[in-house]
């Protein structure tokens, strides 16, 4: 078992804050890794520890809570194809989503100890060529990679600033009720993953209308953590560290540019993961009782167009 190790105060931090015992790590690790083997329908799953370890840190170490994720994030890579099938990082598509740098992780934490700060922005996105299911394809992409390999993002949260610049009724159009549904359930019920904050700005009136619909699917909790702003950037000074971010907005971490390059590269350097991982999923046809299917778990279909221009 070859384990990343925590810089001190991320280490009292996890133990503080999410139940983490170093010296149980190595009996619950265990515990489900068996119970992964005797499920039928998750035979082609075999996760490294590390992987686990982030599902346990994200459901501070609850046996029960860590089994369910699980569960659902492989059976939501089986019934949610539009998101977790062919995934090649360079595949066209996906090369057309990075270089627009639609969901930029920032470098730098606050302190050792602090959240990960996430950039959203749709200034590039091209309505005309690409879905906004491609959008969160490459979104979701990108947040397995900080599950493996980013310890502040799992143990002290995510940070989201969204930047509505460039969102239209084209693209926000293909927003519709099931995609939202799913991309809530992924990010709450399938993810190890913990919002802090999330800080929305330059929103445009359908920008709005978009999160009003997001939220419906939100729990009060969540809710809560969500903040609205309006145009420019300024007023997140207050709530952000400005040197924490890129130079467009104000910031000294470097450009925009510069870390859409770092993203592109690390998705790139994924490859045979993504490909290997595309194989790990649950069969339906075996799970103990009702498989799942997409209209089981979500349920809601129709388009968002209509919400748009009522």
């Amino acid at each position: 078992m070859t384990l990343r190790p925590l810089p001190p105060l991320l280490q009292e931090k996890s133990q503080r804050e999410i139940n983490e015992d170093p010296d149980r790590i190595a009996s619950d690790l265990s515990a489900i890794r068996e119970w992964i083997e005797k499920q039928p329908h998750l035979k082609s799953v075999n996760p490294s520890d590390q992987w686990l370890l982030a599902f346990l840190r994200g459901n501070k170490f609850s046996l029960e809570k860590t089994k369910n994720k699980l569960d659902m994030y492989y059976t939501l890579r089986t019934v949610v194809p539009e998101i977790f099938r062919n995934r090649n990082p360079f595949d066209p598509t996906v090369q057309a989503i990075l270089n627009m740098g639609i969901f930029l992780p920032l470098r730098v934490t606050k302190s050792e100890d602090s959240c990960r700060v996430c950039l959203q922005r749709f200034k590039d996105f091209d309505s005309s060529k690409y879905r906004f299911v491609d959008i969160v394809k490459v979104c979701f992409m990108i947040i397995e990679i900080l599950i493996l390999e980013d310890d502040n993002f799992i143990i002290a949260g995510e940070d989201l600033l969204m930047d509505g610049t460039g969102l239209d009724l084209t693209t926000l159009s293909q927003w519709t009720p099931a995609l939202a549904k799913k991309c809530v359930t992924i990010f709450t019920k399938a993810l190890p993953v913990r919002l802090k904050s999330s800080y929305l700005f330059n929103m445009s009136p359908g920008y709005e209308t978009a999160y009003n619909l997001f939220k419906i699917f939100l729990s009060e909790k969540l809710k809560n953590r969500f903040h609205i702003y309006g145009n420019g950037f300024e007023a997140l000074y207050d709530v952000m560290p400005r040197n924490l971010l890129p130079k467009e907005y104000g910031g000294e971490q470097g450009t925009v540019q510069e870390l859409t390059d770092y993203w592109k590269k690390k998705v790139e350097s994924y490859s045979e993961w993504y490909l290997r991982e595309e194989l790990a999923c649950s069969d339906e046809s075996l799970r103990p009782n009702n498989p799942h299917t997409s209209s089981s778990l979500f349920g809601v279909e129709g388009s968002f167009r209509k919400l748009l221009v009522d």
